[in-house]
């Protein structure tokens, strides 16, 4: 079929990814009909859990992270390769404290599967534009990424709602609460790199997560 054949090439690509800021993509392989994708085995806590429990990182432990996530994807992107679906819960810190990029490109094979082509991802972590069904682009990406700093450095998610629907609209039209409400004394730089990361429009946000 054409998702399997798109499938296939997406292994293809993520294949080429080597780098150590992002999980290695093995092989394609097959059992009983069903497909599987083989990877790297990587012994840590994801980003989500480790959140959970400290609440949010020191600065300087912060700084470090996110740039990790920040190469991470450039990798990514350079390989052809959209995430989609860049959250909190495919980032794996590893037992030496190395922030681990996990299943990129997996979201558009299922939304390939599923025929719901760009809304694929969480809505928690989607960009505007990615939640109307519009293109998605490296920027899509890029939007998540500062979603996932912001709470990097606050311990707090940029978006707060008790529905879905609720949370889309936040995601189209509100501003997040600035870092600096809930962390006294952070880096206005690091401020700004998150507000231009959440710009509404994709033309708005940094062109590439380097």
């Amino acid at each position: 079929s054409g998702a399997l054949d798109r499938f296939h090439a997406e292994v293809r690509n993520a294949r080429q990814v080597s780098h150590v800021n992002v999980c290695r993509v093995f092989d394609i392989g097959e059992i009983d009909g069903r497909h599987f994708l083989s990877m790297e085995f990587v012994d840590g806590d994801d980003l989500s859990e480790l959140l959970t429990r400290v609440g949010r990182f020191t600065h300087e432990r912060a700084v470090e992270i996110s740039r990790q996530l920040c190469v991470g994807m450039e990798a990514i992107h350079k390989a052809g390769i959209l995430h989609r679906d860049f959250k909190p819960a495919n980032i794996i810190i590893d037992k030496k404290g190395v922030a681990r990029i996990t299943d990129f490109g997996i979201a558009g094979i299922e939304a390939d599967i599923s025929k719901d082509e760009i809304r694929s991802g969480t809505p928690a972590y989607m960009a505007p534009e990615q939640i109307s069904g519009k293109d998605v682009s490296t920027r899509s990406d890029i939007y998540a990424l500062g979603l996932v700093i912001y709470e990097i450095f606050t311990g707090k998610q940029a978006f707060m709602a008790a529905t879905v629907p609720e949370l889309i609209k936040m995601h189209q039209t509100a501003t997040p609460t600035s870092p600096s409400t809930h962390v006294k004394g952070i880096d206005p730089l690091v401020e700004s790199v998150i507000a231009q990361c959440l710009e509404k429009d994709p033309k708005d946000r940094p062109q590439t997560p380097l």
